[in-house]
């Protein structure tokens, strides 16, 4: 008899395991949160340090002339300045929207500068107890700023861009994410591709792993409860 206190009701839950996504569509705005880099309460303050991933990512992203590293860190108010804005996406600032959470906006491909998109790519069912996620990165600059960055040497910002990122996240857990991996033989789209729109722009498309495991039930509760069973986004 089915229970009526089931979330499942009037159906029978038979399997323990069972995938609950519905955080998952936090993601692409906790990656915003890590790439702003931003100082915190717990006394972390952001390395005038190029040896630091996310430190030459702002450089890139930030200055749209030669020689991006060898300027100063752009402020928090910078940074967040460049932060897409979905309540005000039609007044973009100076420097426009560069860190977008979403796979498009309009404003940003009417503007020649670089930015950075930000989305969930194809879920891989791997068996009933684990799912591979992929997040994609799309990497844009216009083609005049793609070789500026060293005066008069051949050099690719996207490409530059494109190390950042994987340097910025391959390994790192991310509380109440996951593991990000750079694995194509856990999920078949982790890697790389040039992009192009045949214009105005070029880039990289990064797109990187998350494995994502089941949730499973408290056994004996009428109501078929969920608890976090291997970790909701353990990696």
């Amino acid at each position: 008899m089915p229970n009526p206190n089931s979330q499942w009701y009037p159906y029978t839950k038979v399997q323990e395991g069972f995938f609950d996504l519905s955080d998952t569509d936090e993601i692409s705005r906790k990656i915003m949160d890590y790439l702003l880099d931003m100082p915190d309460g717990n006394g972390y303050v952001p390395k005038e340090d190029n040896t630091y991933p996310r430190t030459r990512l702002w450089k890139y992203l930030y200055y749209d002339g030669a020689r991006p590293t060898d300027n100063k860190l752009p402020t928090p108010a910078q940074k967040k300045a460049v932060l897409f804005n979905p309540d005000k996406a039609e007044k973009p600032t100076e420097k426009g929207w560069r860190l977008i959470p979403q796979i498009y906006i309009k404003p940003a491909q009417e503007n020649a500068q670089t930015r950075i998109y930000c989305y969930l790519g194809r879920p891989i069912a791997e068996n009933d107890f684990t799912m591979q996620l992929s997040v994609v990165l799309d990497i844009w600059t216009h083609y005049i700023q793609e070789s500026n960055t060293k005066l008069n040497e051949a050099y690719s910002r996207s490409w530059a861009i494109l190390q950042c990122l994987i340097q910025a996240f391959h390994g790192v857990n991310m509380s109440g994410v996951g593991t990000f991996y750079f694995n194509r033989s856990k999920h078949p789209d982790c890697g790389a591709e040039p992009l192009s729109d045949k214009d105005s722009n070029i880039g990289y498309r990064l797109t990187m792993g998350i494995e994502v495991k089941s949730t499973t039930l408290n056994g004996n509760e009428e109501n078929n409860e969920v608890t976090i069973g291997n970790g909701l986004f353990a990696g």
